[in-house]
């Protein structure tokens, strides 16, 4: 895991003040003195330790928010997906309770006039029933399976761009090879 530079600068400006601080100490004196020089050097440390804390918490600030605004959106999608799911389900029940509920004698006349004239071939109403019913399940996956979303993908495509190139060069060289009659290698 790479860290922040932000990160990086604030401590290399603490580690100054820590050392100017340990080697103070070190004297064992109650009194140390300071030159203008090194009270210098240590506020600018104090400074660059400051700079870098107060852009690496706008930083956080920033991705907080945005990951906030991003989960509001995401709540208010799955509100709606979850509306459209129970629309669809009530609706494919409500066509397979018509299905199952119509009689048998419409039911009869309705496959006898798709079959044709011979009504030995024709299938029974039930039969008729439940194809109607899955044929509607059917295009409701399909419904869902083109709305349904995958998510954020994390990986990157350089490696599959640079896999897809290395392929096609030995395509290419293998081409070549069997042009010339040579056996390509295994």
């Amino acid at each position: 895991m790479e860290t922040n530079p932000e990160i990086e600068r604030g401590l290399h400006a603490s580690v100054k003040v820590f050392d100017f601080a340990k080697t103070a100490l070190a004297t064992k004196q109650d009194t140390v003195a300071v030159s203008r020089e090194q009270l210098t050097e240590l506020r600018r440390a104090g400074l660059a330790m400051n700079r870098s804390l107060t852009r690496f918490a706008k930083e956080a600030f920033e991705i907080e928010n945005r990951l906030l605004l991003e989960l509001h959106m995401l709540r208010g999608i799955m509100k709606r997906e979850n509306t459209d799911r129970d629309a669809n389900r009530a609706r494919v029940f409500e066509l397979f309770r018509r299905y199952t509920a119509a009689d048998d004698e419409g039911a009869l006349a309705a496959t006898s006039a798709a079959a044709g004239a011979n009504p030995l071939t024709a299938p029974s109403a039930a039969a008729v029933a439940v194809d109607r019913a899955l044929a509607s399940l059917d295009r409701l996956d399909q419904g869902v399976r083109d709305l349904a979303p995958l998510g954020k993908l994390n990986t990157h495509g350089a490696g599959l761009l640079s896999a897809k190139a290395t392929r096609d060069a030995q395509l290419v060289l293998t081409g070549r090879k069997r042009a010339r009659g040579d056996k390509p290698a295994c």
